[in-house]
C-alpha cells in the first residue's frame, strides 16, 4: 500500500489508499518526500543577545506570580509577627515549595509539594549541621546539589528542580554553627512549606480540573500548529511539538485518573477528549503524508477553537463546511474525529467515557531508567554538584563576604543543560544582577528597612520575579536581586541596603564564572555522546512496531497501544537529545548534525508506523512469511547496532514487504542515512599556502632543508619527480 502518492492532475484528488502489491517488483516504486538537509533553525544555537531586550512566550504568568507572592509572603508574615523577622526568614525558605508542581493535577501536586517541603527542611538541617567547618559543608553542599538534581531529573520534577534544595542547603551552611537550633530551623521551614502547600492547593476549591484543562488546551494548540504546517513546508518540528503535547496531556489526565475522580462525568469527558486528541494527531499524520498543498485555514481554526472549549464547553466550534466533500481516507478520518471531539467538548459531563490505556510508571522504574546509558540525568547531576562544590570551595579560599551568594550563583548558572544554554543564562543573570544592584545603589542606598517593609518587599519582588522570568530571565534576575539584599541587611542591624550592593555583584559574577567553567569542563559532550545510543533505542522500538504491523497484530493485540506509546517516548527523547547536542562544543555538534538525516528518517518512519491501524484498517495486507520476518528482524537489529556503535551497517538483504512498499523505502533510506552519517571523515589538512608560507620557514630554520642524496639523484630518471609516490589503495595501478 502506498501512503505517499505523487500529486495527481489539476483539480483531481489523489486517494490515500492504493491496492496492496509487491514493493520490489513494481515498475514504479514509491518515492518518499525529501527531508531537509539541515535541521530547523529553531533547534540550533540561538542569538544570546536578543533575549536580553525581547520578551519570549505568549503572556506573563500572572497566576504563578500571585501564587508565589502569597506562598512566600503569608508564612513569612505570620512567623515574623509571632517570633521576629530572623525566624520568619526560615519560613520564607519553606515557602519556596510553592514553585513546584504548578502544572500537575491536584492529586499528584499534593504529594509532590509535601515531599518537596520535607526535602527543603532536610537540606537546611544538613547544611546547618555542617556549618562552621569547610571540610564538612563543602562536601555536604556538593552532595545535596548532586542528589537533588538527580532525583528531580529522574522523577520528572519540573523546574526549578534541584536548585532550591541547593540554595536552602547553602544558606544553612553559612549560618552560625548552633546544633541545638537545627530542629527549630527545620520546623520553621516545614511551617513555611505547609503555608505554601495550602496556597498552591487552594485552586482545587475553585477549579479542580484546571491543570488537566491547561494540558489539553495546549495539546489542541499544538495540533492546530501541526495542521497549519501540512503542505509545502517540512512539518517535522511541528509534528514533534504536537506529539509531545499529546503525550503530556495523556500523562496529565492519567495522573489525575484516581479511583475517586474516575467516576465523575468531567473525568470521563477529559478521557474522551484525550483520546480524540490522539485521533486528531493520527489524522494529521495521514494528511501530512497525503497532501502536498496546505489545508484550508478553516480546519486549523476549528482545531484551535477546541482549546478554548476544553474549559468552557459553550465555546465549542462549528464544523467547517470544507469537510462536507471528503474523498480520501485521511479526510474522512479527520471529519469523523473532529465531529467526535467537538461533541465531547460541548458537553460539560459525559456519562460513559473511554478508559485511557496504560499505567503510571512507579518511582522505582523511573529511577532505574535514569541510570540507563542513554540518560542525561547522571552527567547533569554530577556536573551541577561538582560545579556548586567548586564554587563553594572558591568562596572559602577567597576573601568573599557572602560565600552563599557564590554557591547560589553557580547553581543557577548550571540550570541550562548544555554550554550554549548555560552561557545564555549566565549572561542574562549577570546583566539582571547588575541592573538590580544599580537600582538599589541609586535609589535605595541609605534605606534601613524595618521588618514589615522587608516582608512586603520580599513577597512582591518574589511574585514579580515569577511573573516575568518565563519571558525574560534578565528582568527576573533584576527583580530577585534585591530580595537577597533586603534579607542580608535585616541580619545586620544598622546596615544599609546599598552597602551590600558591590559585594553582591562580585560574589554573583564569581559564582556564575565558576558555574560556566564547570559547564565547559565537566561532561561537555554528554548529549552528543548519547545521541547514537538513543537513535539505536528508537530503531529498536520501531522494530517492535514494524513486527506487529507485518504480522497482522495491529487490530486485536492489546499490546499494540503500549508498544506505540513506548515508541513515541523514544522518538521524543531522540529529538530532545539531538536538540541538547546542538548546544555543545562545535566538534561534537558537527558530529550530531551528521546524524540529522537519520534522525528525521527515523522520526518519519516511527510516526508512519503509529498510524498503521488507521491506514490498513479497511483492507489489511496478509502477514509476511516467517523467513522474511527473520530477515527483517536481522535488518533492523543491524541498523540499531550500527547506530549505537557509530559504524556503517553491514545490512543483510531486505525482504520484499508485500503490501508495504513505503515502509520498505523508509527502511532503505534509514540504512543509507546511518551509513552516510558514520562514514569516516577525510583528514583535515591545512591549506597549501599556510603550509608553504607559514609552517615551512620555521621548519627549515629548526631542522634544515632536506637535500636529496647522491644515490637518490642517480636512481631517479630524468624528468621524473623525486617526490615519493602517494599511498595507493587496493586495486590501484602504478
Amino acid at each position: 500500500m502506498q501512503d505517499q502518492a505523487t500529486p495527481g492532475p489539476q483539480g483531481q484528488r489523489t486517494p490515500l489508499a492504493l491496492p496492496p502489491g509487491p514493493s520490489a517488483a513494481s515498475a514504479d516504486p514509491p518515492t518518499l518526500p525529501p527531508f531537509p538537509a539541515v535541521h530547523p533553525a529553531e533547534l540550533g544555537p540561538q542569538n544570546q543577545i536578543k533575549p536580553l531586550v525581547t520578551l519570549s512566550g505568549k503572556r506573563f504568568t500572572w497566576a504563578a506570580g500571585v501564587r508565589a507572592a502569597l506562598g512566600v509572603g503569608i508564612p513569612f508574615a505570620i512567623v515574623t509577627a509571632a517570633l521576629g523577622v530572623g525566624y520568619g526568614t526560615f519560613a520564607a525558605l519553606g515557602g519556596y515549595t510553592v514553585l513546584y508542581a504548578a502544572k500537575e493535577p491536584y492529586a499528584r501536586r499534593a504529594i509532590t509539594l509535601a515531599l518537596v517541603g520535607l526535602g527543603l527542611a532536610l537540606s537546611l538541617a544538613l547544611g546547618s549541621l555542617a556549618a562552621g567547618t569547610a571540610l564538612l559543608y563543602v562536601p555536604v553542599i556538593t552532595l545535596v546539589a548532586t542528589v537533588a538534581t538527580f532525583l528531580c531529573g529522574a522523577l520528572q520534577v519540573d523546574r526549578p528542580g534541584g536548585y532550591m534544595f541547593t540554595l536552602v542547603c547553602a544558606m544553612g551552611a553559612f549560618l552560625p554553627h548552633q546544633p541545638d537550633l537545627v530542629p527549630q530551623r527545620a520546623a520553621l521551614v516545614l511551617v513555611g512549606a505547609a503555608g505554601a502547600w495550602l496556597v498552591s492547593m487552594s485552586g482545587w476549591l475553585v477549579r479542580p480540573r484546571h491543570p488537566e484543562h491547561m494540558a489539553l488546551a495546549a495539546c489542541f494548540e499544538a495540533l492546530a500548529d501541526f495542521f497549519a504546517s501540512i503542505g509545502d513546508q517540512p512539518s517535522d518540528a511541528a509534528r514533534h511539538r504536537a506529539s509531545e503535547a499529546v503525550h503530556t496531556a495523556w500523562v496529565t489526565v492519567l495522573r489525575a485518573d484516581t479511583k475517586r475522580n474516575r467516576r465523575t462525568g468531567e473525568a470521563r469527558r477529559l478521557r474522551v477528549l484525550c483520546r480524540r486528541a490522539l485521533d486528531l494527531f493520527q489524522a494529521a499524520q495521514l494528511l501530512a503524508v497525503e497532501r502536498t498543498r496546505p489545508l484550508p485555514p478553516e480546519i486549523t481554526d476549528t482545531v484551535r477553537a477546541l482549546a478554548g472549549a476544553v474549559g468552557q464547553p459553550r465555546l465549542v466550534p462549528v464544523m467547517p463546511a470544507v469537510l462536507a466533500d471528503t474523498e480520501t481516507a485521511a479526510e474522512r478520518l479527520l471529519r469523523t474525529v473532529l465531529r467526535s471531539a467537538a461533541e465531547a467538548a460541548g458537553r460539560p459531563a459525559v456519562k460513559e467515557g473511554e478508559i485511557i490505556p496504560g499505567r503510571r510508571p512507579t518511582a522505582g522504574e523511573r529511577l532505574r531508567a535514569a541510570f540507563d546509558r542513554s540518560s542525561l540525568v547522571p552527567p547533569t547531576a554530577l556536573r551541577t554538584g561538582l560545579g556548586v562544590g567548586s564554587a563553594t570551595l572558591a568562596a572559602v579560599l577567597l576573601p568573599v563576604v557572602h560565600p552563599v551568594w557564590v554557591a547560589i550563583a553557580a547553581g543557577a548558572a548550571l540550570q541550562g543543560g548544555n554550554v550554549v544554554l548555560d552561557f545564555g543564562r549566565v549572561l542574562q543573570r549577570a546583566i539582571g544582577t547588575l541592573v538590580g544592584v544599580a537600582v538599589i545603589a541609586l535609589f535605595f542606598h541609605d534605606l534601613m528597612p524595618n521588618q514589615w517593609l522587608v516582608v512586603i518587599a520580599v513577597a512582591l519582588l518574589f511574585g514579580a520575579t515569577q511573573t516575568v522570568i518565563a519571558r525574560n530571565l534578565a528582568v527576573g534576575a533584576a527583580c530577585v536581586t534585591p530580595v537577597g539584599l533586603f534579607l542580608a541587611a535585616t541580619g545586620q542591624p544598622g546596615a544599609h541596603v546599598g552597602d551590600l550592593a558591590a559585594t553582591r555583584v562580585i560574589d554573583t559574577v564569581l559564582g556564575l564564572a565558576v558555574g560556566l567553567t564547570a559547564s565547559l569542563v565537566l561532561w561537555p559532550r554528554a548529549s552528543a555522546t548519547r545521541l547514537p545510543r538513543q537513535l539505536g533505542r528508537a530503531v529498536r522500538a520501531e522494530a517492535m512496531l514494524l513486527r506487529a504491523t507485518v504480522t497482522g497484530q495491529i487490530v486485536d493485540d492489546p499490546a499494540w497501544g503500549s508498544t506505540r506509546r513506548a515508541a513515541r517516548r523514544e522518538l521524543l527523547d531522540l529529538w530532545s537529545v539531538y536538540e541538547a547536542a546542538l548546544g555543545e562544543f562545535t566538534g561534537r555538534r558537527l558530529d550530531a548534525e551528521r546524524l540529522w538525516p537519520a534522525i528525521v528518517t527515523a522520526q518519519r518512519l516511527g510516526y508512519r508506523l503509529m498510524t498503521t491501524p488507521e491506514t490498513y484498517r479497511a483492507e489489511p495486507p496478509e502477514p509476511i512469511p516467517a523467513d522474511d520476518l527473520d530477515r527483517l528482524d536481522a535488518y533492523l537489529a543491524e541498523l540499531a547496532s550500527a547506530a549505537e556503535d557509530r559504524r556503517p551497517p553491514t545490512l543483510p538483504e531486505l525482504p520484499d514487504l508485500w503490501g508495504y512498499p513505503v515502509l520498505r523505502q523508509h527502511l532503505k533510506r534509514l540504512g543509507r542515512t546511518i551509513a552516510r552519517a558514520n562514514e569516516p571523515l577525510p583528514a583535515r589538512q591545512l591549506p597549501a599556502f599556510v603550509q608553504r608560507r607559514i609552517l615551512a620557514p620555521p621548519a627549515r630554520f629548526l631542522y634544515g632543508a632536506r637535500r636529496a642524496s647522491v644515490a637518490d639523484t642517480e636512481q631517479s630518471q630524468p624528468g621524473q619527480s623525486q617526490r615519493p609516490a602517494p599511498n595507493r589503495g587496493p586495486g590501484d595501478r602504478t
